[in-house]
């Protein structure tokens, strides 16, 4: 074993103290972290560790290691999310059910006795059937799921927690926001200090939030004692210094020296300090350098001795890679297997790389952490050599086309398309044809902007036509013909011919449950089923929509997403009460749910119940802080509440969020003229005009704020535009009035009778036409 040597750093201890005295979580613009800082091996780990023992408080302190190579896609989080997991399987095991939805999600191979749901279909399909791919934002619903966990937990704890990320610099993309969140939203803080190592300069991502501590290189001073403390005999003044040199101040490469030093590695001034280990290594012989490399790579490369860092880096490529393909074989269909990537990443060839890393990149797909899956993988993506790897038919072809999918799903069509081409001229008779050519067909009809239906269609065709023709013979003929059908059901619903549409669904429905029955293919007949209730609710039969929708969820009674879009029907054709038992069921369902908590707070609002519409909004902006209709609704709940203040806020994240926005430019330059801010208002609606041409209402906010600034003349076009967009009686009342003031008492006159063709308050109106008549008398 590699002997390990204190290098603890009491000078920091100071500074340590003084930059935790900076955190305050109930402050939004104060640091939440504490972000220590320096060159590797520089002692931050073990003085950090010296420090928390020397506190006074009772606190658990958890060690982690960030690395996503050696330690998976949670690596810095794992040791935190364990640790608060097992103590809440024992002692409060209904935090664990109040989250099992995220965990089971997020860690698909984690059983627990607290679980009290079943998985839902995409959680238990085998890996040939899953075809639902979760949208790309869904990882911030786990994430956040996760958090709340990890919060209550905390919240409960006896003690409060700091967990201590080593090599922060190396989280991936998942745990990387995972610390956003936590900066974010901030209460987890109250119980939990986080402290992040990291190698080199900062990233101003996790310097953003961070109170920070730069560690120095040792004085030579401190090098002298570290030694002495160490037991090595003392050496020479000169000796001291030419270590200390070598080492350039950091205790890990110090202790690396002495060590060489013990096997009369001699410390001359005028050699590197690789050459020294070098030196070093040459006198260990040959066996004990295999047994270091081997103890190395079986810790999956996360050991931070420059010594074995440095064997291992000089070690005989073909042996090392050898070692690696052992670990890989002995993690061979073990779920830890995802979290070591290290090991694929280091063979020799690029393509054995894909190869090995196609199953790992399946899994980090299913789950749906796609930031952290295209971090690991986009550099193979971009090799047009390892795309037509062969057959065509191998889990690394797979992974292609998934990433395809994953592709245009994230609104990036037109970078996928060339590949599916490319796929489909190299294989045209692989197994996978089907597949491609339906994405294909998907990916020109659906998510391509603009669609291109034509080439769709054409793709869809040919799908079904290669099925017919020369699949034939395929395991799955049935299964992939209704999956083909299903494709250009989508594009016949798009050109509006929706009969074709519903009897393509129905009738591949009906073959599916014939052939295959209940059991088998089930996910797929669950979104067969849900496909057809969409298109009954576009041709507005929604009575036999509800009744599909329904089977649907009883096909699938755990995917909360049924629920919400069967709320979201009910909602549209006025069943309030039932809409609002669905839409709990899908918040209940699901992990912190965004969508069903907008949708409902919408319902709210048409139900006139402000304080539940403004709950829902303020859960969607914690869950979702860039969700721009969340901040809209917020920012006209808390207008009509005359709190113009706070609702200027929220319609400026509206905007910020979402600079297309229309409405939301419109109601913040009601809330400005409100505030008196009147130039600002007229810039706003200007902007509003601009984003939404065909928006009524900022035509008229935008006369009303010209009209407030001594401008009527220029406001009389806009309410013409207004009223020619909308038969809002309200419109064409404004512009009575303004014309009435202008002069034009004919025009007055027929916007009045307009108003009240349209609805307007007959007692408004009733004013109005007083003032016409003593106007007209006036002229006379």
């Amino acid at each position: 074993m590699t002997a390990h040597y204190s290098r603890v750093r009491p000078a920091l201890f100071a500074a340590l103290d003084g930059a935790r005295s900076q955190l305050d979580p109930e402050s939004p613009d104060a640091p939440v972290f504490i972000l220590v800082t320096s060159p590797d091996g520089a002692g931050k780990a073990d003085t950090v560790r010296a420090w928390l023992d020397a506190a006074d408080a009772d606190q658990v302190v958890l060690q982690a290691n960030g690395d996503k190579l050696t330690h998976g896609y949670f690596a810095g989080w794992q040791a935190l999310f364990d640790h608060a997991l097992a103590d809440a399987e024992k002692n409060a095991p209904e935090l664990v059910a109040a989250a099992e939805q995220s965990i089971k999600r997020l860690f698909p191979h984690r059983e627990s006795a607290a679980f009290q749901v079943p998985r839902d279909l995409t959680g238990v399909a085998n890996r040939d059937e899953r075809t639902r791919f979760y949208f790309h934002e869904y990882q911030d619903k786990l994430l956040n799921g996760v958090y709340e966990f990890l919060d209550s937990y905390l919240a409960a704890a006896a003690a409060p927690h700091t967990l201590v990320i080593d090599n922060a610099e190396r989280l991936s993309p998942t745990a990387m926001r995972m610390l956003d969140i936590v900066a974010r939203r901030r209460t987890l803080c109250r119980r939990l200090t986080i402290v992040l190592l990291v190698n080199g300069e900062p990233d101003i991502v996790l310097a953003e939030h961070a109170a920070q501590v730069a560690v120095p290189p040792l004085t030579k001073k401190e090098a002298r004692d570290l030694v002495a403390a160490w037991g090595f005999a003392a050496p020479t003044a000169k000796q001291s210094d030419n270590l200390w040199r070598l080492a350039q101040g950091r205790p890990a490469r110090l202790a690396a020296l002495m060590r060489c030093t013990g096997e009369r590695v001699s410390m001359p001034d005028y050699l590197t300090f690789d050459t020294h280990v070098d030196l070093y290594l040459s006198l260990l012989g040959e066996r004990s350098r295999y047994d270091m490399l081997e103890r190395y790579i079986g810790d999956h490369c996360a050991d931070d001795d420059p010594i074995a860092v440095r064997n291992y880096e000089t070690f005989d490529p073909g042996t090392r890679e050898r070692v690696h393909r052992a670990v890989l074989a002995g993690l061979a269909g073990d779920p830890a297997e995802v979290l070591h990537p290290v090991h694929h990443l280091s063979l020799n060839n690029v393509s054995d790389q894909m190869v090995a890393l196609a199953p790992l990149s399946i899994s980090l797909q299913e789950i749906g952490l796609y930031d952290t899956w295209f971090d690991l993988f986009s550099r193979y993506w971009a090799d047009s050599q390892l795309r037509t790897l062969p057959g065509g038919g191998q889990e690394h072809n797979l992974v292609y086309l998934r990433m395809a999918f994953v592709l245009y799903s994230l609104g990036l069509a037109h970078v996928c398309i060339p590949y599916l081409d490319v796929f489909y001229q190299h294989f045209p008779q692989s197994l996978y044809t089907p597949t491609v050519l339906y994405s294909q067909s998907m990916a020109h009809g659906r998510y391509q902007v603009p669609p291109d239906l034509v080439t769709a269609e054409r793709f869809a065709l040919l799908n079904l036509e290669k099925i017919e023709s020369e699949f034939q013979d395929h395991p799955k003929h049935e299964y992939i013909k209704v999956f083909a059908e299903n494709a250009l059901a989508y594009i016949r619903a798009r050109q509006g011919r929706l009969d074709e549409a519903l009897k393509l669904c129905t009738e591949g429905m009906d073959r599916m449950q014939k052939i295959y029955g209940d059991e088998k293919y089930a996910l797929h007949q669950s979104i067969l089923v849900y496909n057809t209730a969409q298109i009954y609710e576009m041709v507005k039969d929604f009575p036999r929509a509800y009744e599909v929708y329904q089977r649907t969820i009883s096909l699938d009674p755990n995917y909360g997403e049924y629920a919400n879009d069967l709320a979201n029907m009910l909602q549209r054709t006025g069943e309030f009460d039932e809409a609002l038992e669905y839409y709990e069921r899908a918040i209940k369902l699901c992990p912190p749910y965004y969508e069903a908590h907008l949708n409902r707070a919408r319902l709210h609002v048409q139900r006139g119940d402000s304080a539940a519409a403004e709950r829902d909004f303020r859960r969607v902006v914690e869950l979702k802080p860039a969700e721009a209709r969340a901040h809209l609704g917020l920012g006209v709940l808390l207008f009509k509440q005359g709190n113009h203040a706070e609702a200027l806020q929220s319609l400026d994240a509206a905007v910020y969020h979402d600079p297309k926005n229309a409405q939301a430019w419109s109601n913040r330059g009601l809330v400005l003229a409100e505030l008196g801010r009147q130039e600002e208002a007229e810039e706003s609606l200007r902007t509003a005009v601009k984003a939404g041409p065909k928006l009524a209402e900022a035509y008229n906010n935008l006369a009303q704020v010209l009209y407030a600034t001594g401008r009527p003349e220029e406001a009389l076009p806009f309410l013409d535009d207004a009223v020619r967009l909308s038969d809002d009686p309200d419109y064409a009342y404004n512009r009575a009035f303004l014309r009435l003031e202008l002069g034009d008492l004919a025009g007055a006159e027929t916007d009045l009778d307009l108003a009240a063709q349209h609805g307007a308050d007959a007692d408004e109106l009733s004013d109005l036409r007083a003032q016409l008549l003593s106007a007209a008398n006036g002229t006379r």
